[in-house]
């Protein structure tokens, strides 16, 4: 199961633009937590499946499942996180930017969270 879920969350991670570092940072788990899972090397966890989830736009159950992790009814949100696929979206965008325009959507981003606290 484990080479399995490895071949899985690499054909995600393409399908996406997304590379083991993007993960990494937008689940807040180690890098080296990313690539020991692309590699078969760990097993994915319940709560490692919650965080990379939406990351990868896809939703937690059907990662959990893809995993051959057991999901349980206390388990399944129709939405774990507020507005977790456009967030996996906007993340699968900004790897792919110049540093540039990386920056324009930072500052973009800044000025949008300033105007709604104001």
């Amino acid at each position: 199961m484990t080479q399995r879920f490895a071949d899985i969350l690499q054909g995600l991670m393409d399908n996406r633009g997304l590379s083991p570092r993007v993960v990494s940072r937008a689940s807040a788990r180690a890098e080296s937590t990313i690539l020991q899972l692309l590699h078969g090397r760990v097993l994915p966890s319940p709560e490692l499946v919650k965080d990379i989830a939406p990351v990868l736009q896809i939703d937690e159950t059907d990662l959990l499942i893809m995993a051959g992790l057991a999901v349980r009814p206390a388990e399944r949100h129709p939405e774990p996180y507020r507005k977790s696929a456009e967030i996996g979206e906007l993340i699968a965008i900004a790897s792919s930017l110049t540093d540039e325009k990386f920056q324009k959507l930072i500052d973009a981003a800044r000025s949008l969270k300033t105007e709604h606290t104001h």
